[in-house]
Order: structure tokens, then sequence, then C-alpha cells
């Protein structure tokens, strides 16, 4: 069961809602009190569609209070042409179909809607009236839904099958019982208990759990929020739970910002109207990031048979994005698959304005949306969406769950990547400063090869699986790889490049690092007929090619590749052959990536017993340890990633003299290097110090950077100069001062263009690669 972080706060809203909101303290209550008694006499008219409510929408060109001008529309108040402003007032909003003006009424008085509701004790209350008829059709169509082929979570989507049809929902969150960890969403997608839902990896749809019996559909108002009165009223709810098969492949991370705040939590007793006006963001699977403000409270969109239909929040654009005109869609939109999206409240600076740069657990969760609905205004040629929502601190309570906002099983591209990246961003430090245009080339595509110091900083590059561009220091991983890559861009023998199991013997006790002693056995089919000879260490079953490491092969390979380029005058490619080469000189300086005790011992192997899912009562043998090559790879790396990239500074800068002229002598660099690698930071004694730490997360990365961490910045180094060497080792050997001539920096789509070609640096199993090599 993976560690999880769970715990909900009362919000204190003074940092979220605009300035000066001196409405703040007054009651919900009385509106929806005002509203309800008044209810029968609001429907009447035939021009109402809804009602809410909120804070007194005021005409964009309607002056100020301090404004010694006095303007005062008195035209249809629409959506397009009003907003909140941070003196706006309570009220009851009512949606018309059409703007009449009082003139209007003169010989009907009645059926004019009143600017002001008198209760029976004497309290009244404000009307605002908005010319918003609904739209049975639109013509804003959802768009193509990005599906990521690796990590799943927040803001990505998921697919019911339904008589023969796919319905995309959005993953708001994930949450606990203490017990499980599930996905919430909306529950019209994951229907009926024991349902399975999909979701897309690549081409195909992969089941990845079964919908739980904890689910809501509508409920009362009244036992939603007891104190709050709403006779024959229903809260819409709509949320599903999916049981998870495997947690694998999940993070509780949301996109683009990271690990949230807590919970906000709001009851009947502290929801108020301070509410209205917060600026909210959102990320949908159709529509992507949201961002858009709590234009009303408990919305009623309907009235069907004596009972009426609320949501609690009515979300739509933000005032300071303005309005839209006739020829633009709105700046705000909200498109089908989006259901399900989780709202957090956004953060405001003191004048309200949006801070540049919040802390990511300042993003507090709020609310899950259900639903959209579609009011246009008068001047707008689009209509404009707004988003339906149910507070999730509700949703949770009823469900007995708590959102789960960070864990130690994060996916791979969030830290895996980290090391990757760092060894690449910090090559062109080792660079001799010999080559002036080989330093300029480098540095112009730093972003191209890697990321930048800020982002590797942050550590928030989520999603590269699903990303239209991947730097190159990760296309192995993210665009090639079978299990992982981009649709369409798979290489079913790309596994076997990233790694080569040096320290497991054969019957007579030779290892890789044995035989490749003597410069004249690293060679493709030496290695493969030894390979012959091993049998697997855990299922005791032959190697088959697609799991025969070749590592050194590949780096030998890719430097007769990247001479040829320079030869060649072709920069651009050489840039990309050179990011690539980063992330396998980044494998072979893990030693958790040449050892056969990869991720734990199989010597000391366990059977595993699935208890739920649709694996529950299968076993798997397991060996002891497992899960520390995440722990060390990426969990320490990752939690230790400033102590990295200074560390990496200091890499010494290569010389003229150590220079090499062929692929391979690059593969026997590599093999040194492996060597020193496992004799500076042994894979067993990894595996050890995992196993007494007893579980991952934090308390193991911090112990294994204890006890490793200088030794794992020594091989990183190592690794980091190697990769320098070989740079500019291929650029001296293909004459690179003289033929490459340009060194601009490469778009982003030319360098995807390069690596989606299947012929640039095929990939083969060790079986084939000796006919690629020079």
């Amino acid at each position: 069961m993976a560690e999880v972080k769970i715990n909900r706060r009362p919000v204190n809203l003074s940092d979220y809602q605009p300035p000066d909101n001196a409405f703040a303290h007054r009651s919900l209550r009385d509106l929806l009190e005002a509203r309800e008694f008044y209810h029968e006499f609001l429907v009447r008219h035939p021009n109402v569609v809804a009602t809410a409510v909120g804070r007194y929408l005021i005409r964009h060109n309607d002056s100020w209070p301090n404004d010694k001008t006095k303007r005062h529309g008195k035209g249809a108040r629409t959506l397009s042409n009003s907003e909140v402003r941070p003196y706006s007032w309570p009220c009851i909003l009512v949606f018309v179909s059409e703007w009449q003006p009082a003139a209007s009424f003169a010989d009907n008085p009645s059926e004019m809607i009143p600017p002001t509701l008198f209760m029976p004790d004497g309290r009244s209350v404000p009307v605002c009236v908005v010319e918003a008829p609904k739209e049975s059709a639109t013509e804003i169509a959802p768009q193509d839904i990005p599906f990521p082929t690796n990590n799943l979570g927040p803001g990505r989507p998921v697919i019911a099958k339904v008589q023969g049809r796919d319905y995309v929902a959005t993953v708001c969150c994930l949450v606990s019982d203490g017990h499980k960890v599930y996905a919430l969403t909306n529950r019209h997608v994951t229907g009926e208990a024991g349902e399975i839902v999909y979701a897309r990896r690549g081409s195909s749809d992969e089941p990845i759990g079964e919908s739980s019996g904890k689910q809501l559909l509508r409920m009362p108002l009244t036992t939603l929020y007891p104190s709050l009165p709403g006779k024959n009223t229903y809260v819409d709810v709509d949320v599903g739970l999916i049981d998870l098969d495997d947690l694998d492949g999940w993070t509780a991370k949301v996109p683009r910002i990271g690990v949230t705040g807590s919970m906000a939590d709001f009851s009947d007793s502290s929801l108020s109207l301070s509410l209205v006006g917060c600026h909210v963001v959102g990320f949908g699977a159709a529509s992507g990031e949201m961002r858009g403000a709590i234009q009303g409270l408990f919305y009623r969109y309907k009235t069907t048979g004596g009972f009426d239909y609320v949501a609690d929040l009515m979300i739509g654009p933000r005032t300071d994005t303005g309005p839209a005109n006739a020829k633009d869609r709105p700046v705000f939109q909200t498109l089908p698959g989006d259901s399900g999206t989780m709202w957090m409240l956004e953060p405001l600076t003191q004048n309200g304005t949006r801070r540049s740069k919040p802390d990511s657990q300042d993003y507090l969760p709020l609310a899950v949306q259900w639903g959209r609905n579609m009011l246009r205004s008068a001047e707008s040629a689009w209509p404009q969406g707004y988003g339906l929502a149910t507070l999730l601190s509700r949703v949770c309570a009823l469900l007995d769950v708590e959102p789960v906002r960070d864990w130690n099983l994060d996916v791979a591209d969030t830290w895996g990547a980290l090391g990757h990246f760092s060894i690449a961003a910090r090559a062109r430090v080792a660079l001799s400063g010999d080559h002036a245009a080989l330093g300029t080339l480098i540095t112009n595509n730093a972003e191209i090869i890697s990321r930048s110091d800020a982002d590797l900083t942050s550590g928030q590059f989520a999603g590269m699986g699903s990303a239209s561009f991947v730097p190159m220091a990760d296309v192995p991983d993210f665009f090639w790889k079978p299990r992982v890559a981009k649709q369409g861009h798979a290489r079913a023998s790309e596994g076997p490049n990233h790694f080569a199991d040096m320290d497991q013997k054969d019957a007579a006790g030779r290892t890789l690092l044995d035989i490749s002693s003597d410069p004249a056995n690293i060679d493709a089919a030496v290695w493969d007929a030894f390979y012959e000879t091993l049998l697997d260490r855990l299922k005791q079953e032959r190697i088959t090619p697609n799991h025969r490491g070749l590592l050194p092969f590949r780096v030998w390979q890719i430097f007769d590749h990247m001479v040829e380029f320079v030869k060649g005058g072709d920069g651009e490619r050489f840039v990309c052959a050179a990011g690539v080469l980063s992330h396998y000189l980044g494998d072979a300086c893990q030693p958790l990536h040449v050892s056969y005790l990869h991720d734990g011992d199989p010597a000391r192997a366990y059977t595993h017993t699935y208890t739920s899912g649709k694996k529950a009562g299968q076993t798997e043998l397991r060996p002891l340890g497992n899960g520390v090559h995440s722990a060390y790879e990426d969990g320490m790396i990752f939690e230790h990633r400033k102590e990295v990239l200074s560390g990496l500074m200091h890499t010494r800068k290569i010389k003229a003299a150590e220079l090499i002229p062929s692929g391979r002598q690059a593969a026997e660099l590599t093999v040194a290097m492996m060597r020193e690698t496992v004799q500076l930071v042994p894979p067993m004694a990894i595996v050890d110090a995992f196993i007494s730490v007893g579980h991952g997360g934090k308390a193991a990365a911090n112990a294994l950077w204890g006890q490793f961490g200088d030794d794992t910045m020594t091989i990183m180094r190592g690794g980091t100069r190697l990769l320098a060497l070989l740079w500019e080792s291929a650029w001296v050997a293909g004459d690179g001062d003289n033929t490459v001539r340009k060194t601009d920096t490469l778009s982003q789509v030319r360098a995807m263009e390069i690596v989606s070609d299947r012929d640039f640096l095929p990939s083969v199993t060790i079986d084939k690669i000796g006919a690629l090599l020079s």
C-alpha cells in the first residue's frame, strides 16, 4: 500500500477573494430563503431560465464609485457586457431568455421581475436580472482529447464503454478510504458498480479498474446542507469511484502544479458568499488548463415534476479576462470530456491579481465538475459555457474518503528523468573549450537536449509521454520505449539498449565484466553467446533477445552516427543524437542499470499475493528489495536534485589528448565506466540498505543519500564527463569546425521530426546490432 498524504483544512478566503470584499460575512441563508420564498413567483415568468445566488453584475462601462463621471447603463445586462466587481453586493441572480425594458411593463407591472424582494419579516434582498438564454445546441465542438501514454492521474481522461460508444471523463483526483486508493470522477461515466473503466495508452484501450459501489447521484439539498433552506430541491452530485487494479503508473500530482495544498473544507456552517468571485483553476481532459471564477452558488438550472435541481457552484470567466467579442470564442470555455475536473482555489495578490509564481500548495482542491450549462449572450456569436460543480469536501465526507495529495509511488517521468536531464544539462561544462562552434551549438540547443535549470530545480516536468515535445535526453524512455512511447513511435527492440547485467555469473562464475577485461571481447557476438549460457535469475528461464542488455554497443552505434552527421555538416541530427546519447550514458553510470540486481535480489525471492482487483488471489514471485530501483535512481536523485545539479557543475573539463576516433573506443570507455560504477557503489549494498529501511518515500531517499550520496555524485560526474568527451570526439573526428556551418537553435518541431524517423539511430537487439557497427 502506498504511503499517502491526506488531510483537509478550513479556508481563510482572504488570500483567494478579491480585495474590499465587504459583503464576505453577509448571510447566504438570507438569499436562499428569499429565493425559496419567491420561487413560484420567479419561475412563473416565462422568460426565467435559471436562478442562482451571488453578487450583483455591473456593466463593464458603468463608472466605479470614485469615478467623477457617473455612467450607468440602461440596456440589457448580459453575460458578456457585465462583471462582478469587488464592491458588488449580494443578490439573487435571475437569468432570462429575453431582456425587456421597464417601459414595456407599463400596462402590466406585475409581470416585471422586481429589483428587490421583500420578506415577511422585513428583510430585503436585491435581484440582478441577466439576459442569458439557454442554448439547446452549441457550435463549440469538443477538441481532440490527448490521451497520455504513460502516467494517469488528475486531469487525465478515462473511458467507459456503453452500448457500443465510448464516453470520456476527467479524473478529478485520487482518494483513499484508508485501505484502498481510488480514482474519483463522474458517476455517469463509471456507471453501476462492477463496470469496467478504461484508459487509452498508445493505440489500445486498457482496463484500469472497476466502478466501485461507493458513488453518489443526486441528493436532497437539506441532506448535504442541513441548516440551509431547500424544500423539494436536489443537488446534482454525480460522483463515482474507480477501484483501481494497479497503482503503478498513477500519480497524485496535478499537471503544471504538482502537490496541491489541503482540500478546502466547507460545510453548511462555513459556506458563504465570500466564495463568489474567487479565482479557480482546473485541468480538463478536453480543454486542458481552464482558469475561471466562481460566478454563483446553488445555481438552479432545472425544475421538473415539482422538484428543483441545483449545482453547488457555477464557474465561468474571470472579470480580468474581459468579454469575448462577436468574432471570438469565449475567453473561458469547458468542453465535453471535462466532466470530473477538479477545480482548485487559486491564490491572489493583495491587489486581487493572480500571483505570478504561487507555491503549489497554495492551490486548494475545492470542487468536482459534473457538467456544463451553455448560456448565450445576445451580443456574442458564441455561447458561453459554465462549469457546474459540487464541493469536493461534501463529496468526500459522504463517501468517507480523503483526497490523496502525494505518495511514494510517483511515475517515472517526474523523477527518473531528473538524472538523465541533469547529466545532459551539465555535460557542456566539461567541454574543453577548444571548439567554439561546438560550444555554441550545444549552448543554443541546451533546452532541446535537456531542460532549463529552473525546471530541473523545481522537478515539475511530468507528462512527457503525452507532450508534443520530449527533450532529447529522454526520447529513448518517453518516445521510443514500447510501454510508454507516444502512439506510433514505439520501437519494439528499444528496451535492451538501456542496460547490461554486467555482474551476473555464468556456470563457470564469469561475468561480462570479467570477459570484457579483454577489449577484444567487447563484441556483440561474444556477449550474445554469453547470454545464451545464462538463465533469468528470478524465473529460471532462458533470457530472450529483448532482455539481453547491449548498452555499450548502443553507445558505439550512436558515436558512429554522430561522426557521420558531423562529416555531412548536419548539425541538427548531431544535436539530436548527442542528446539521445546522454540518456544511455546516464543509464551506464547508474549501478542498478548495469546489474542483475536492478530491482532487488532474485536469490532471495518471495511470493506476493494480490488481494484486490482483476488479479485478486493470483501470486507473483518478486525479488527481495523490489522497489529499490525507483527508490535509488528516481526518489533519491529527485529529493536531492539541488545537490546533484550543484555537484555536476564541478565536473572536470576534458583534454584534447583524451579524445577518441572510433565507436569501438567509445564502447570500451563505457564498459570501463560501468566497471568503476559497480565497484564504487556496489548494487548489493544498495539493495541491502533499501531492505533495512523497509519502505520507500523520503525516508528511503534520505537514507540512501546518506550512505551513497557522495559516491553517487562521483559516478554521475564520470558519466557527465564521458558524455562531453564523446560529443567532442565525434565533433573532431567529423571535422566539425569546418563542416558544420549552422549552429542555430533547432525548433522543437524539427527535433521531433528527426527522432520520429525509424532510420534515425535504429533500435535493434544484440544479435543484430553487430551489423550496424563500424
